[in-house]
């Protein structure tokens, strides 16, 4: 660990391993440890939920779950809890794009019953103009439930310890450079464009992009780290201690929803898959079609889709737990 002097009270700060941005023990002055320069864009969230605040919202969302234990919330108490401040990079980024592309349509041929078509490729262009925040997380030690968490930012304030430690939280170091995360959100939003344009066409040939970023800050935000016992056994849950949002929860489940569901599983792989294949057979053989055919394949492998994530469901609830974000 290393060591640097604040360019606004001259205190000492410690750096950590890695770290790319550091908060002055004194003065609360965020400093960029690369430039020593000071971050004037640094914000925390204050804390809306307490402890019992987070706990009563973890066992609302969880007793309303189908399969959950109906003594769940009378029988379940904490036995470890932890407020965690993860620090985030918020990047708004602008962007305006052109793309070309290509377009499979069908092309029918003859009639009757012995109709046929072909694929014809079509060229199609468009224009996309997106604005949009993205999050980039400014430590390793993020928990990967909060990788695709919307951060609401709306009641951010400016950085100070002293609301962290007002409420015993701990501070996560900022092991990420804001050029490299800005780097990064221009990445985000380049694939977020390729992937709306490949809602108009099937393959994109040219994209030509212009990404301005308006402005980036530095957010703190409050996450409450609890696990409790239920049944003798430990689940673990994270609540965002500003929204009071569930993120994560692990919650048991009683053994009859799994036999329901491993039920319902069997039920949609034994009609729709009988069903498919009976619309296979009678357009292979009665009416000599594409579309009684094409249909009953669909439609088979949608029942079987549903079918695997029922007994996927059933199965993996071998330790009666269910993650929900």
């Amino acid at each position: 660990m290393s060591e640097i002097q604040c360019p606004n009270c001259d205190g000492p700060i410690q750096v950590p391993h890695h770290g790319s941005t550091v908060v002055c023990p004194y003065c609360s002055t965020t400093v960029q440890v690369k430039t020593g320069e000071i971050l004037k864009e640094s914000y925390v969230m204050r804390v809306q939920y307490s402890l019992e605040d987070a706990w009563s919202k973890l066992l609302n969302w969880a007793t309303k779950q189908l399969g959950a234990p109906q003594d769940l919330e009378r029988k379940s108490k904490i036995v470890e809890s932890e407020l965690v401040y993860y620090p985030f990079w918020v990047v708004e980024v602008e962007a305006d794009g052109d793309y070309v592309g290509t377009q499979k349509k069908p092309n029918w041929e003859g009639g009757g019953r012995f109709t046929s078509f072909t694929w014809e490729s079509v060229e199609e262009s468009g224009h996309l103009d997106i604005e949009k925040d993205i999050f980039i997380p400014a430590s390793e030690d993020v928990p990967k439930a909060l990788l695709e968490y919307i951060i609401p930012t709306k009641r951010k304030e400016f950085f100070s310890k002293d609301l962290i430690d007002d409420v015993a939280g701990k501070l996560r170091p900022v092991q990420v450079e804001r050029q490299v995360a800005i780097d990064s959100a221009k990445r985000r939003m380049s694939l977020l464009l390729h992937d709306e344009a490949m809602k108009e066409v099937d393959r994109v040939n040219i994209m030509d992009t212009t990404l301005n970023v308006p402005a980036v800050f530095l957010v703190y935000i409050p996450i409450w780290h609890i696990k409790y016992d239920f049944s003798i056994r430990k689940y673990n849950a994270i609540v965002d201690g500003a929204s009071g949002r569930v993120i994560s929860l692990k919650f048991p489940r009683k053994m009859a929803f799994r036999a329901m569901t491993l039920f319902g599983g069997l039920i949609h792989l034994g009609v729709g898959g009988g069903l498919g294949l009976l619309l296979v057979y009678l357009g292979l053989t009665q009416f000599d079609g594409v579309f009684p055919t094409a249909f009953g394949i669909v439609f088979g492998l949608g029942f079987l889709g549903y079918a695997l994530r029922f007994l996927k469901t059933a199965f993996t609830l071998s330790a009666e737990e269910e993650v929900a974000g």
